[in-house]
């Protein structure tokens, strides 16, 4: 099989295995919503631990920042079109102001997904949702670390290209 076939497979595999593990931790906390645990793990699952890790930190700081400003505006505003503008408005100016652009889209969608949660007999509060991402994001990391090790036993680390480097021994 081709190295690029077999990284393939693997990244697959790295992320369904992420994706399930997140659903059975997040369900064993008994709170709503282990889809959010799910997606947060796919969209931070990377082929390197270290960019898992990166991704994983981001994820989580721009969900926390946009959970808690759409609930103060939630709650003060209501959950209204001028609360999502001036949420999603505020929440850019942060994230630039702080230099963490690359937060901002991730910390956007929280904002809109607290702004229109309105149903808490279903979804009690974003902190709901916020721990849905963090436990998302510590199964990814978690299931990083353990296909890294896999791969490192069975030898299946990508190889180095003909003119580039290989990592360091």
């Amino acid at each position: 099989m081709q190295a690029r076939h077999l990284e393939a497979v693997i990244f697959s595999a790295k992320a369904a295995v992420a994706a399930v593990f997140a659903v059975m931790c997040y369900d064993d906390l008994g709170l709503p919503g282990a889809g959010w645990a799910a997606i947060s793990a796919v969209l931070v699952i990377q082929p390197s631990l270290q960019s898992s890790l990166k991704s994983s930190l981001a994820r989580v700081v721009a969900n926390v920042a946009g959970a808690f400003g759409g609930a103060i505006l939630g709650i003060s505003i209501g959950h209204t079109l001028p609360a999502l503008a001036i949420g999603v408005m505020l929440t850019g100016l942060i994230c630039y102001l702080l230099k963490a652009e690359d937060v901002m889209r991730p910390a956007f969608a929280a904002v809109v997904i607290v702004i229109f949660t309105t149903d808490t007999s279903r979804w009690n509060s974003s902190f709901d949702r916020v721990i849905a991402v963090i436990t998302g994001c510590l199964c990814a990391v978690a299931i990083g670390f353990l296909f890294d090790k896999i791969s490192g036993w069975f030898k299946l680390q990508p190889k180095a290209e003909p003119n580039k480097p290989g990592p360091p021994e």
